[in-house]
């Protein structure tokens, strides 16, 4: 399950990705085309012993209208359903960092992670060793890190005004 990107990445690593059931991984991401049968033939694989692999776990995902579901809230349907507990390959899991660092050929210590999700983007940045700079367009506030026992090391209210402190440096 997942959006056309997604998909992309599975034909890129020469996976066979065969919809239905019969499956050895379920591979679980943003699908703005979920629907009952995909959740179906999911829980069917899943509960036949097929690995379960997600993509991210954002529980919500910002938008004009406000927040809606996210992934996770597809994860948390398929867990209900399977006792199934994914592995998250994507944020906050370090390894989609240090992935990010190789292909940029730097270390933890040179690079600043940017995001809006204290949950996502910070979080992984903090398991990798990365300073963080959180923007307040996303589902995060200021007031949520007070809820957590990690935080950002900079918090500026959006990109513009990285942009701008940048340009002052």
């Amino acid at each position: 399950m997942g959006n056309f990107s997604t998909l992309t990445n599975l034909y890129q690593l020469n996976s066979e990705t065969t919809p239905g059931q019969g499956a050895d991984i379920v591979v679980c991401g943003k699908d703005e085309s979920i629907s009952w049968d995909k959740l179906s033939t999911a829980t069917l694989n899943l509960r036949a012993g097929a690995e379960f692999i997600a993509t991210n776990g954002d529980t919500t995902l910002p938008t004009e209208l406000g927040l809606i579901q996210g992934n996770g809230a597809i994860l948390a349907a398929l867990h209900a359903a399977t006792g199934c507990t994914p592995k998250v390959i994507g944020k906050p899991e370090p390894i989609i960092y240090q992935q990010a660092l190789a292909l940029l050929g730097s270390t933890a210590e040179n690079t600043i992670a940017i995001g809006d999700r204290l949950d996502t983007d910070i979080l992984g940045a903090v398991r990798t060793g990365m300073r963080s700079l959180m923007v307040l367009t996303g589902a995060s506030t200021e007031e949520g890190i007070e809820r957590i026992d990690y935080a950002p090391t900079w918090i500026m209210q959006d990109l513009q005004a990285v942009t701008e402190a940048l340009r002052g440096l």
